[in-house]
Formats: structure tokens, C-alpha cells, sequence
């Protein structure tokens, strides 16, 4: 019995991220430039980004799951969302919205992880998909700020 069988898991494809963006997005937004420029690279090079290494992944790792302890220790909450998948997934999230691109390398090599070609446009990949779910969620909710927010930031990282 696999990790993955034990854990009641099977492993997070990006193929059906991408077919749930595909059926997902409404088409007032599949009708935007942008979002058409992202969905292109995202079909365009889902065949590059395969990866054979799976971990747990939090998925949701922005500032609002971290919690401080008055002991000073660093918490990680709200797992339900959690998955087995590729570790660009949270890595990329973590980079991109948190960290400079110059210390993406130095960051990175603390924790034996070099930044390889792959990694980046595995990163990337993940950061354009959550990019357009939170455009969609952000639209479904009728905050077209936020909505306009994630607009602008796609159109800096596609």
C-alpha cells in the first residue's frame, strides 16, 4: 500500500485544474484578453510542467493561514484544502506573493531546493491558475475591487 493509499489521497493533477478553469470561468471573463493570454499558456505548456515528486500541499498559503503563537512559532492553519501534489504549487504561491524575485534562489537553497527552469514554470503555471480562481471567486461575490486587483496582477506575471 502506497503514502498516497494510506492517506485516502490520489495525486492533484494539473490537467483537471486546468479542465475546472476551462468549464469554471464564467464567459465575461473568458472573453477578456488577459485571461485568454493566461488560459493559452496554461494549455500551451501544461505538457512541460509534469513532475514525479508528490507532497502534501496546503494550496491556500497566504497571509491570512499563517498565525504568530505569543511564543513566537509559526502556525499554518486551515488545512482543508489540502493535497497531494506538485510542491510549486505552495512554493510558487509563497514566492511570488511574498518574496522578491532576486531572492528567489537564496531563499530557495536554505532548504536544498535549486531553482531550476522547471521550477520556475512550474511555479508560474500554479500561480496563473490560483490567479484566475481568484478572479472567478472574486467576481462571484460581486467584489470586482479584489476582482480588478487580480486582473492587474495576471497581467504582470502572464
Amino acid at each position: 500500500m502506497t503514502m498516497l493509499e494510506r492517506l485516502g489521497k490520489e495525486r492533484f493533477q494539473p490537467e483537471h485544474m486546468l479542465a475546472e478553469l476551462e468549464t469554471g470561468l464564467d464567459f465575461e471573463l473568458l472573453s477578456h484578453p488577459k485571461v485568454r493570454e493566461a488560459l493559452h499558456f496554461l494549455q500551451t505548456d501544461l505538457p512541460n510542467i509534469s513532475h514525479d515528486e508528490y507532497v502534501v500541499c496546503h494550496g491556500d498559503v497566504n497571509h491570512n493561514n499563517w498565525l504568530l503563537s505569543d511564543n513566537n512559532q509559526l502556525y499554518l492553519i486551515d488545512w482543508d484544502g489540502a493535497m497531494i501534489a506538485d510542491p510549486a504549487i505552495d512554493i510558487g504561491l509563497l514566492l511570488y506573493w511574498y518574496i522578491p524575485e532576486e531572492n528567489w534562489e537564496t531563499w530557495l537553497s536554505q532548504y536544498g531546493v535549486p531553482l531550476t527552469d522547471n521550477l520556475r514554470l512550474r511555479m508560474k503555471w500554479y500561480v496563473v491558475s490560483q490567479t484566475l480562481i481568484s478572479i472567478q471567486w472574486h467576481k462571484g461575490k460581486a467584489r470586482f475591487h479584489e476582482m480588478n486587483h487580480w486582473l492587474e496582477y495576471l497581467h504582470s506575471i502572464v
